[in-house]
C-alpha cells in the first residue's frame, strides 16, 4: 500500500475511533444524569464514577496510539486527554453548536463564585479553559454544640462571645425609599449672599428671589393650622401700628408661649392672659323619688312593699284618667320668622291693584268655563233700546218696569253692602284709640317731659292740665307752690306731641293769673311763663295716673317726688334757669 493510502486508512481509523469516544462520552453524560435517581448510596456512585472513567480510558488508549506516534506528549489523565484533544481539535468535539458560548458561561460563573456540582464535575472539565478542581463539601462529623450566656448571646467553647452580623432586611416600605433617596439627592440653596459679595458688578436692585430660583414644590394638603392665620394678622397690625422692631419682639413672644406649652413644667409668667372660659352649667338631674307622687295618694304606708287592699285609700280611685302634665321637649327655639316687606302707599296701590285684577281675571276663567253663573245685563233707561232692541218696541211699559225694579234693587244692594261694612260704636272707638294713642303693646320705652311754670294759680289753666293729660292717657304729677310749679308727664309719642302743644303754644300762660284784685299787686313780677326743662326716655313709668298736689313749701313739693322715687325731677326744674336755655 502506497503512503497515501495509508494515511488515509489511518484517517479513518482514528475517526472512527473518535466518534467511538463520544459516544462513550454521551452515555457517561447520561449516566452521570441518572445517578442523583439512585438510592442515594455513596458506595455506588463512586463506583459508577470509576467505571466510568476506566471505560473512558480503554476506549482512549486506541486512539493515543495512532494520535500520539509520531512523537507528541501523551497525557495520563482521561480529563486531560479529552482537553488536550478538544484542544488540538478532534473533529467531533469541534463540531459541538455554541461551544463559545458554554466556555464563556462556565467562565463567568467562575468568576461570580458559583459552586459547580461534584456529581457533573468529570462533564464540566472536559471544555477547555475551565478549573478541574471540584471542592467536595464535607459534611460534619458531629452537629456544632448551641451555648448561650445568661443574656442570651452566642459563646463559644471558651467563653468567649461569638459575634454575628444580624441579616439585613432588604424588604422595606415606600416612605423608607423615598426618604433614602431625598437625602441622597438635597436640593442644595444657592448662595446669593456670596455671589453679591463677590461679585462688583453686582445689582442688588434686581431682585433676585431665591425661593423663585428652587425647584417648585409638587402640590399636595397643605392644612391651616389653628391660630396662624390670627398670629399673621395682628404681626401684620402691630407692625403697621409700632415698626419693625415691635414687630420682631411680638414674633418672638409668640414662640416663647408656643415653647412653654409644649413644655410639661412650664414658667407661669409665660402663660398668657386672655378672657376665662367658664364651664357651662350642668343641669341637676331630678332624685329618682321612692314613691311617684301619683301614687302617693293612694298608697297610704308610702311604700310598694305593702300594698294590700286595706291599706288603699280606695276614695282617691276615679273612673276618670289622670294624665301628666306635658312638657315641651328639650329642644332650642325655632328662628324668628322673617320680617315682612315695608312697602311705600304708591307701591301698597300698585299691589292692590294687581291683586283686584287677578281676582277679575280668574272670575272671568271660571264663568267661561261654566263654573259660574254669568251676571245679568245691566239695563237702564238711557240704554235701553241699545240692549233689548225689538223687543223694546213690542211691551215698553213691562220692560220700563222690570229695569226700575232692577236698578232699585241694585241700589238698596249698594246700601246693604255699605251697613254691613260700617263700624259698631265699640270698633269705631277702638279705631279712634288706635289713631290717637300709641300701642301699649308694640310700645318698647316711655317718654317724660318735665315743665317749669312760674304761675299754676288760675283755674282754668290748672284745669286744662289735668283735664288734657288724662284724656291723652298720661301719667304723672303736677306740684304747685306759691313760688314755683312743676308738672311731669309720661306716656307715649303721640300722646306727648299733643300735649306739648298744649303746654307750650296753645296755653296763653301771660294772661293766665290770678284774679283782677291781684294785678296791682303783682304788676312787679316778672311775666308768666312755661319751659320744657327736660325731655327723655325711661324704661318703665313712675306714675300710675295723673294727680295734682297743692304744697305750702317747697320742702312739701320736693316730698311728692322722692315718695315717688325720682327727685331728680324737682331738682332739675328748681336749678334751671331760663337763660341758659
Amino acid at each position: 500500500m502506497s503512503a497515501a493510502g495509508k494515511s488515509s486508512n489511518l484517517s479513518l481509523d482514528a475517526l472512527a475511533k473518535a466518534k467511538k469516544a463520544l459516544q462513550l462520552k454521551k452515555e457517561l453524560s447520561e449516566k452521570l444524569k441518572k445517578l442523583p435517581m439512585l438510592n442515594n448510596k455513596p458506595g455506588t456512585a463512586v463506583a459508577a464514577t470509576q467505571v466510568s472513567k476506566e471505560e473512558v480510558k480503554t476506549s482512549v488508549s486506541a486512539v493515543d496510539a495512532q494520535l500520539f506516534s509520531k512523537g507528541e506528549a501523551k497525557p495520563t489523565d482521561v480529563s486531560g486527554t479529552l482537553a488536550i484533544g478538544g484542544a488540538i481539535g478532534i473533529p467531533g468535539l469541534t463540531n459541538i453548536p455554541n461551544l463559545d458560548s458554554v466556555k464563556r458561561a462556565q467562565e463567568l460563573a467562575a468568576k461570580m463564585g458559583f459552586r459547580q456540582d461534584p456529581q457533573f464535575g468529570p462533564l464540566i472539565n472536559l471544555f477547555p479553559g475551565t478549573s478541574t478542581e471540584v471542592t467536595v463539601p464535607q459534611r460534619p462529623a458531629k452537629a456544632p454544640v448551641l451555648r448561650l450566656d445568661a443574656q442570651g448571646r452566642e459563646i463559644d467553647e471558651q467563653g468567649n462571645v461569638i459575634s454575628m452580623t444580624k441579616p439585613t432586611n432588604l424588604s422595606t416600605l415606600k416612605v423608607n425609599i423615598n426618604k433614602q433617596k431625598k437625602e441622597a439627592f438635597q436640593i442644595i440653596k444657592p448662595d446669593l449672599d456670596s455671589l453679591a459679595k463677590s461679585s462688583v458688578h453686582f445689582d442688588e436692585r434686581m431682585g433676585l428671589n431665591q425661593k423663585k430660583l428652587l425647584r417648585p414644590k409638587r402640590p399636595g394638603f397643605q392644612f391651616v393650622e389653628e391660630g396662624k392665620l390670627t398670629r399673621q394678622a395682628e404681626l401684620q397690625k402691630i407692625k403697621s401700628q409700632f415698626g419693625e422692631a415691635q414687630a420682631k419682639e411680638f414674633k418672638v413672644k409668640q414662640a416663647q408661649l408656643a415653647k412653654a406649652k409644649t413644655e410639661v413644667d412650664m414658667n407661669p409668667n409665660l402663660i398668657e392672659v386672655a378672657v376665662g372660659v367658664r364651664a357651662p352649667k350642668q343641669k341637676q338631674k331630678e332624685e329618682i323619688p321612692e314613691i311617684e307622687p301619683w301614687d302617693a295618694k293612694i298608697l297610704l304606708s308610702a311604700t310598694y312593699e305593702d300594698i294590700s287592699v286595706e291599706k288603699l285609700n280606695m276614695d282617691k280611685i276615679t273612673i276618670y284618667v289622670e294624665h301628666p302634665e306635658p312638657y315641651d321637649p328639650p329642644a332650642e327655639p325655632a328662628p324668628p320668622p322673617p320680617q315682612p316687606l315695608k312697602l311705600t302707599k304708591k307701591e301698597q296701590k300698585k299691589l292692590r291693584t294687581q291683586r283686584r285684577l287677578a281676582k277679575e281675571k280668574d272670575r272671568q276663567e271660571m264663568i267661561r268655563q261654566g263654573l259660574l253663573e254669568p251676571p245679568k245685563p245691566k239695563v237702564k233707561m238711557s240704554n235701553l233700546m241699545k240692549v233689548l232692541g225689538s223687543e223694546a218696541v213690542q211691551d215698553p211699559t213691562r220692560l220700563e218696569m222690570e229695569i226700575r225694579t232692577a236698578a232699585a234693587e241694585r241700589e238698596q244692594a249698594h246700601v246693604d253692602r255699605n251697613i254691613a261694612r260700617k263700624l259698631t260704636p265699640s270698633e269705631r272707638r277702638e279705631k279712634k284709640e288706635r289713631k290717637l294713642f300709641d300701642d301699649p303693646t308694640n310700645t318698647v320705652e316711655t317718654i317724660v317731659c318735665v315743665y317749669k311754670i312760674r304761675d299754676l294759680s288760675h283755674p282754668q289753666t290748672r284745669f286744662k292740665v289735668d283735664v288734657n293729660a288724662q284724656e291723652n292717657k298720661l301719667t304723672g304729677a303736677a306740684v304747685i307752690t306759691d313760688s314755683i310749679s312743676v308738672v311731669v308727664v309720661e306716656g307715649g309719642k303721640k300722646s306727648i306731641k299733643r300735649y306739648n302743644k298744649l303746654m307750650l303754644n296753645r296755653i296763653d300762660w301771660a294772661t293766665a293769673v290770678g284774679g283782677d284784685e291781684d294785678a296791682e299787686v303783682e304788676a312787679d313780677k316778672p311775666v308768666n311763663s312755661c319751659v320744657l326743662v327736660w325731655q327723655g326716655t325711661v324704661a318703665k313709668p313712675t306714675f300710675h295716673r295723673f294727680t295734682v298736689h297743692n304744697c305750702r313749701s317747697e320742702a312739701a313739693a320736693k316730698k311728692v317726688f322722692i315718695d315717688a322715687k325720682v327727685p331728680h325731677y324737682w331738682d332739675l326744674a328748681v336749678n334751671f334757669s331760663e337763660d341758659s336755655s
